[in-house]
């Protein structure tokens, strides 16, 4: 999506259950070394979440800046979400502000999955995450930002629970273990790469029950500076 920018790489894809989908990703640059990224969950299918889905999603591009803290972001959405939600909807976040020149990743989280990190040349990783209350419901939630080094090589797998949760037609759950037993498995796969073969995983896994739930990846390699 950035072809002149070559110190990270990025893909991303939704597939969703219905016609419309409350699953969420987005990605943008806030500067000329920054970049914000996010995942999200919204609770419910169909009209009702894809339409929650959207105001998140506008929310958090309208408010992220340079210099909020992506917990200060998540803050602020939550309020705003939270008015005249008498539907008591909401949604699941990680978001995260990546400075693409140091490879410093600032990340902040309301109730979602934790992401994968795969450092290279080691196995991969849960990111570890700060609690986090999901957005949309109360008001007062607070959140927390941690902050970690890229190292050139290093990738970051995001998803949201249509993944770890799909189920075969012995009704078992695709699971975080064995998602993490596949990136496990790829090498140096870069992140399309990364996306393709965990959705081929899924649906092998799945066979011929149908999909229940959104599906989404978005993938993050951080290249550096090349020097």
């Amino acid at each position: 999506p950035f072809p002149d920018k070559s110190e990270f790489d990025l893909y991303a894809t939704l597939i969703p259950a219905k016609e419309v989908g409350g699953d969420l990703y987005d990605f943008f640059l806030l500067d000329n070394e920054r970049l914000f990224f996010s995942i999200g969950d919204v609770s419910g299918k169909g009209v009702p979440a894809a339409l929650f889905m959207a105001a998140a999603k506008t929310l958090m591009k309208g408010t992220a800046a340079p210099d909020l803290s992506p917990a200060e972001v998540l803050r602020r959405v939550n309020r705003e979400l939270c008015l005249e939600n008498d539907s008591m909807m909401f949604v699941t976040v990680f978001a995260a502000l990546m400075n693409f020149r140091t490879g410093e990743l600032r990340y902040s989280n309301a109730g979602h999955n934790p992401p994968l990190l795969l450092r290279a040349g080691s196995a991969p990783e849960w990111l570890p995450l700060p609690e986090g209350f999901f957005l949309g419901t109360m008001e007062e939630s607070r959140y927390e930002t941690r902050s970690l080094m890229l190292a050139p090589g290093d990738r970051l797998l995001l998803y949201t629970d249509g993944v770890t949760e799909a189920m075969n037609e012995a009704q078992d759950f695709y699971t975080e273990a064995r998602l993490e037993r596949l990136v496990g498995d790829m090498g140096n796969a870069a992140p399309e790469a990364m996306v393709g073969q965990v959705l081929q995983s899924v649906q092998s896994f799945a066979g011929l029950e149908p999909q229940s739930d959104d599906i989404t990846l978005l993938a993050l390699a951080f290249r550096g500076n090349g020097k």
